[in-house]
């Protein structure tokens, strides 16, 4: 994992306070933390928060989650 991931703060991605709240809560801080997850995982948080959540990753950091541990 590249180092400036690990510093990059999930504010980054211009989320919801609602979405930064459940990452939170879910110990997600940092933009590496959330690169441990897939998609599958993401369903702890409600359906909205993960979808914003993946889209965001995607176009501002162009990244993406693996859809399950499978991929």
């Amino acid at each position: 994992m590249h180092d400036s991931l690990d510093r990059t703060p999930i504010e980054a991605l211009q989320l919801s306070l609602q979405a930064i709240g459940s990452l939170k809560r879910t110990q997600i801080h940092t933009i590496a933390d959330l690169m441990n997850y897939t998609q599958e995982d993401l369903e702890i948080l409600d359906k909205p928060s993960a979808q914003e959540v993946i889209t965001a990753l995607q176009e501002k950091m162009g990244l993406s989650l693996p859809l399950n541990d499978l991929q």
